[in-house]
């Protein structure tokens, strides 16, 4: 089941939150067990999908609405540069990737993020899970 509204070029939603921009995201890589991590990372959302760009900004990955099977916050973190951080899980058919993005408003972030995708956390107990 996909993890945003599909079917569509882009989600539906007000227009003001697109394009969203994130700076200085950490890649949590798979091979860790997210205990390294890729820094200096930007992230767009847009009305095409999901752009990572590098830290030299050439584009890393894109992936269309079409091709997201994920986009959603799985909840509160510390980054690995010591910030308060968000979780953020983007999937595709062949993979997960999963992002720490650094953020004073973690609220603030995870209902954009809400919003844009359509989906919200229904687990009560992510809050005290993911903490660390």
């Amino acid at each position: 089941m996909a993890k945003h509204r599909r079917g569509r070029s882009h989600p539906s939603v007000v227009v003001d939150l697109l394009p969203l921009s994130l700076g200085d995201v950490y890649l949590l890589t798979a091979e860790s067990d997210g205990q390294l991590a890729v820094s200096g990372l930007t992230l767009v959302v847009d009305g095409e999908g999901f752009t990572v760009f590098a830290p030299d900004g050439t584009t890393a990955a894109v992936l269309t609405w079409s091709e997201l099977t994920v986009l959603k916050t799985a909840g509160p973190t510390t980054a690995p540069g010591g910030e308060e951080a968000v979780l953020l899980e983007a999937s595709s058919t062949l993979r997960t990737h999963r992002f720490a993005v650094p953020t004073g408003d973690v609220a603030g972030l995870e209902t954009t993020i809400a919003a844009i995708t359509g989906v919200r956390d229904t687990d009560p107990r992510r809050r005290a899970r993911r903490r660390r």
